[in-house]
C-alpha cells in the first residue's frame, strides 16, 4: 500500500472482505484483472443499508463558496464517513441533469438520454435510497418523491441488459448500485476500464448487484473515506500527457458530490 496525500491507497486480493466502519457500513477492495487497461486493478466498494446510513447530495453553490471543491476538501467539509462523485456536469459547473438536496431543487432540467437516478430520503413511507431506472418511470422533477436527487445513466439493468454502448474509451468509473438484499454498494475504479469491462466485472463478482448507475466517470471518478483510524482514497487519473500529471496535484474539483453519513 502507499500513502497519498495522508489517505491509504489499498489493494486487495481477488476476494472480497468486508471491513465494517460502522453499523450497515462497509468497505472492502476487489480485483478486475484482466479488464483494468490503465493503472491499478483495484475497486473500492462501500456498501450501506439504506435504512441506517443517508445519502446526501451536495453542490459547492450551497456553501457561499466561489469554487468547486476538490474530493478531500468535500470530506473535511461535510465531515461525512465517505464522499464520491456525483453525475456528469458542463463547462460552467453546473448539473447535467436532475439534482436536488435537501428537498431543494439546484437543477430541474431532466436529461433526456440519462435514465437512471440515484434517490434518497422519500417524502412518505420507505425512506432509503435506491437506484431508480427511469425509463419505465416518470422524470418530472415534482414526480419524484425525494429529498436527494442525483441523475445519471443506466450501466445495467435488472434484466443483466448493458445499458451503454460498447466504447474503446478508457476512464476510471464511479458506479452505484443495489444487490439483492436491497444494500447499496458505491464502487470506484482505482485504473482505467471501459464501461462495458467494468460492468462485466461487476455482474460477475461476489457482490450480487440487481442493477447498477454510472456516475461521472475520468479524473472525476474518486472516493474518499474517512472513519476512526482508517483511511482510504482513490483519484482519477490524467490519461493524458497533454492533460496534467497524475498525483495528488491532479485531483480535480467537483461541483456536486454525494455523501455518506451516518444517523
Amino acid at each position: 500500500m502507499a500513502v497519498v496525500g495522508g489517505f491509504v491507497m489499498w489493494r486487495s486480493t481477488r476476494t472480497v472482505h468486508w471491513r465494517e466502519l460502522a453499523p450497515g457500513l462497509e468497505f472492502a477492495t476487489l480485483r478486475g484483472e484482466p479488464y483494468c487497461r490503465s493503472g491499478s486493478a483495484g475497486i473500492a466498494a462501500v456498501r450501506l443499508d439504506p435504512e441506517r446510513v443517508r445519502l446526501r447530495v451536495h453542490h459547492y453553490t450551497q456553501t457561499g463558496g466561489q469554487r468547486p471543491f476538490d474530493i478531500v476538501e468535500w470530506q473535511q467539509l461535510t465531515h461525512a464517513v465517505a464522499v464520491f462523485n456525483a453525475g456528469q456536469f458542463y463547462p460552467d459547473f453546473r448539473y447535467m441533469g436532475l439534482l436536488a438536496s435537501g428537498g431543494r431543487w439546484l437543477s430541474r432540467d431532466a436529461h433526456p438520454g440519462y435514465l437512471a437516478a440515484l434517490v434518497a430520503d422519500r417524502r412518505g413511507p420507505g425512506g432509503g435510497a435506491r437506484v431508480l431506472d427511469l425509463s419505465n418511470q416518470p422524470r418530472h422533477p415534482d414526480s419524484l418523491a425525494w429529498n436527494e436527487v442525483a441523475q445519471s445513466f443506466m450501466l445495467f439493468d435488472t434484466s443483466g441488459t448493458l445499458r451503454v454502448r460498447r466504447s474503446e474509451r478508457i476512464a476510471n468509473r464511479t458506479v452505484v448500485a443495489e444487490d439483492r438484499h436491497r444494500r447499496m454498494l458505491v464502487m470506484v475504479s482505482e485504473g482505467g476500464y471501459t464501461l462495458a469491462d467494468f460492468a462485466w466485472v461487476l455482474q460477475h463478482s461476489p457482490l450480487q448487484l440487481t442493477h447498477a448507475m454510472s456516475m461521472d466517470g475520468g479524473r472525476e471518478a474518486e472516493l474518499v473515506v474517512a472513519r476512526g483510524a482508517f483511511r482510504y482514497a482513490s483519484f482519477g487519473q490524467w490519461l493524458s500527457n497533454d492533460d496534467h500529471p497524475m498525483g495528488v496535484a491532479a485531483r480535480t474539483p467537483l461541483p456536486a458530490v454525494i455523501s455518506v453519513e451516518l444517523p
